[in-house]
């Protein structure tokens, strides 16, 4: 145990000072290049005063989650009998959406406007992604087996299906929820953490390094964050975090529980459903001041500050029932 305090901290330390000096690099440099974030005309008018601020932060998480990953991965590979397939059929998907928010963001910049990737494009791009990553996951595990509370039901086909929809849909989720400083940072940190202790409990080292790869990544993001950012992450921060999330239910074999460990980014998808829905019923009446719901919370007289801590709140109390559901059940 003790030995495992040592590696901890150790890596924590290091992680952490790498990270910082990361940023530190990097925030000059897309100031310079003038990587100035786009704001959606239609958002909240208080946020156009943030029309500037250098974006493609996501970068940044993605280089350093892939450096503490490898780091870590061929640190414990021995210690741990660490399955190299396994390692690799986690992170790639992670990189490729990466890649999507990348190119996406970019084009934001280099358009001077909110349009990226036009969305059926990006669609299809994440479409074809999802099934690649769950026929490789029928190469390596030969099953299409859901775990539903310990009762594992094979649903043929079906699982695929629910494979390309929670990697499509989970990814355009965590984007739709990274509309205010910190909102999407906190809630990724509670749901990889979750994601970490359960991984401990089912002794999925991947997951749990993975876990606290983007942990940390995401606690030095926030140090150049709040209470104001002075980075955005940006598309291809936003689509690899929720990548990260599918990948790590399905290596846990619970991928239901999404809906508890990712509470919040469910609730935000839901509210823009929601709204369309009730807008073409009542033909042109809302039920939300603005969707995503944390902007109905903006307008609301909410500050980002109450809405992070108040939405964090929220989606840790989901976390833990999510743990406990992991835990007993799974």
């Amino acid at each position: 145990m003790e030995m495992y305090k040592k590696y901890i901290i150790i890596n924590t330390v290091m992680f952490t000072i790498f990270g910082i000096l990361l940023f530190i690099f990097f925030l000059p440099l897309i100031k310079k290049l003038n990587y100035g974030q786009s704001i959606r005309s239609l958002g909240p008018k208080k946020h156009l005063k943030k029309s500037g601020t250098p974006t493609m932060g996501g970068i940044v998480i993605l280089l350093s989650v892939l450096f503490f990953y490898s780091l870590l991965i061929v640190e414990f590979k021995t210690l741990f009998h660490i399955d190299l397939i396994k390692s690799l059929f986690i992170i790639v998907p992670i990189v490729l959406y990466g890649i999507i928010g990348f190119i996406d963001d970019y084009l934001i910049i280099i358009k001077k406007n909110n349009n990226g990737i036009k969305p059926t494009i990006k669609f299809i791009s994440q479409l074809i992604i999802a099934v690649m990553i769950y026929f490789v996951y029928l190469s390596i595990y030969k099953t299409n087996e859901l775990n539903f509370f310990g009762i594992y039901v094979d649903l043929k086909f079906f699982y695929g299906i629910l494979i390309v929809f929670l990697l499509v849909g989970t990814t355009n989720a965590t984007n739709l929820t990274d509309g205010i400083d910190g909102l999407l940072s906190i809630c990724s940190i509670i749901s990889y953490t979750s994601f970490g202790i359960i991984g401990i409990f089912k002794n999925e080292i991947i997951v749990v390094i993975l876990s606290f790869a983007v942990v940390i990544s995401l606690l030095v993001f926030l140090i150049f964050n709040l209470p104001k950012a002075k980075m955005f992450m940006g598309n291809v921060g936003s689509l690899l975090l929720g990548a990260g999330l599918v990948m790590m239910s399905v290596l846990l074999h619970i991928e239901i529980l999404l809906v508890f460990l990712g509470f919040i980014y469910v609730i935000e998808t839901l509210s823009v459903i929601i709204q369309v829905w009730f807008f073409k019923k009542t033909k042109g009446e809302r039920l939300f001041k603005m969707t995503p719901i944390h902007h109905h919370l903006e307008l609301s007289n909410f500050s980002e500050m109450e809405i992070d801590i108040t939405l964090g709140t929220i989606q840790l109390i989901m976390a833990v029932i999510g743990i406990w559901l992991a835990v007993v059940f799974f």
